[in-house]
């Protein structure tokens, strides 16, 4: 079964540690490879990406590590792929241009 880490139990996404197709269930595992249970992705998310745990409603923060590294800029669904699509930095200010081609080159689903 494929697997995503949550690095801290703070934490409100996960890591794929593999790529994950939509549709797919993966098993979400603590920093200590226990089993903290199932979720159903709702699209693709490639390796090393994050997948929120919970929902996310605008200006919510995501947590990653313990660390409020980004906030959501519009609603981000349990199951979804927190990334440019829906999340911006809180320490790095990316250029829409730059935005719009990791979407492109990624082939993320858009809203």
């Amino acid at each position: 079964m494929i697997k995503a880490l949550r690095l801290n139990a703070a934490d409100n996404v996960a890591t794929l540690l593999e790529d994950a197709g939509k549709g797919e269930t993966v098993l979400v595992i603590s920093e200590q490879n226990e089993s903290l249970g199932k979720l159903e992705l709702i699209q693709a998310i490639p390796f090393g990406n994050k997948v929120a745990l919970r929902p996310m409603k605008p200006e919510d923060q995501l947590i990653k590590g313990g660390v409020a590294v980004g906030k959501a800029i519009k609603p981000v669904p349990q199951g979804q792929l927190a990334h440019v699509q829906n999340i911006r930095s809180l320490n790095l200010d990316i250029p829409e241009v730059m935005i719009n081609e990791i979407i492109t080159q990624m082939e993320i689903e858009v809203d």
